[in-house]
C-alpha cells in the first residue's frame, strides 16, 4: 500500500467516526447524598436514594442511563430499589374528547436499578447501581422521573418522582 492510499484510508475512516452523532450528554443529578429522595410509611423513613442520569449510546444502541446508590432506612427484610421513568418529548397522548393534549413529556419506558426490584437491604449506602431504558425514535429529548421504594409482598411503597434536567439524543 502506497503512502497515499494508507492517508486515504485515515482520512476516510477518521471523517466517518466524526460524522456519527454522539449520544452523550450531560450528567443530570436526581438528588444529593445530604439530600436524598427517601419512602415513607407512616412517617418512617424506608428507602433513600440519589444518583445522576444520563444519555448515552452503548451496544444496545442509545439508552437513557440512570445511576444511583441506595440505603435501606427500615431493616425489615424488604428490599429497597430506585425506579427509572425515561421521558421523551414524543409520545402519544390519550385525551377525552373535546380537550388538548398539552404535554411535553411522556413516559416511554421504565425499569428498576440492577433490571431486579429486589435490589439493596443495606443500612448504608450502596455501590453504584444502574438501570437503562430505550429511548423513542421519534422524540430528541429526554429526562428521567425518578422514584425510590421498598419491596413489599403487597403493593410497593415509593416515593413521589423527582425529574431531572432534560438532554438531546
Amino acid at each position: 500500500m502506497s503512502f497515499r492510499s494508507a492517508l486515504m484510508t485515515v482520512i476516510v475512516v477518521a471523517l466517518t467516526f466524526s460524522a456519527v452523532p454522539s449520544a452523550q450528554a450531560k450528567d443530570r443529578g436526581w438528588n444529593k447524598e445530604d439530600e436524598p429522595l427517601i419512602a415513607k410509611d407512616d412517617g418512617k423513613k424506608k428507602a433513600s436514594g440519589y444518583g445522576y442520569w444520563n444519555i448515552g449510546t452503548t451496544s444496545n444502541g442509545t439508552r437513557s442511563r440512570a445511576y444511583g446508590y441506595l440505603k435501606d432506612n427500615h431493616k425489615n427484610g424488604h428490599n429497597v430499589f430506585f425506579e427509572l421513568f425515561t421521558q421523551t418529548n414524543s409520545g402519544i397522548c390519550f385525551a377525552p374528547q373535546y380537550t388538548e393534549c398539552s404535554s411535553k413529556y411522556y413516559t416511554y419506558d421504565k425499569q428498576f436499578s440492577e433490571f431486579n426490584k429486589e435490589t439493596w437491604n443495606g443500612d448504608y449506602w450502596s455501590h453504584k447501581l444502574y438501570a437503562s431504558t430505550g429511548v423513542s425514535s421519534g422524540g430528541n429529548y429526554a429526562r428521567a422521573s425518578m422514584r425510590v421504594g421498598e419491596s413489599n409482598k403487597g403493593p410497593d411503597l415509593h416515593s413521589g418522582p423527582t425529574l431531572t434536567k432534560g438532554n438531546k439524543y
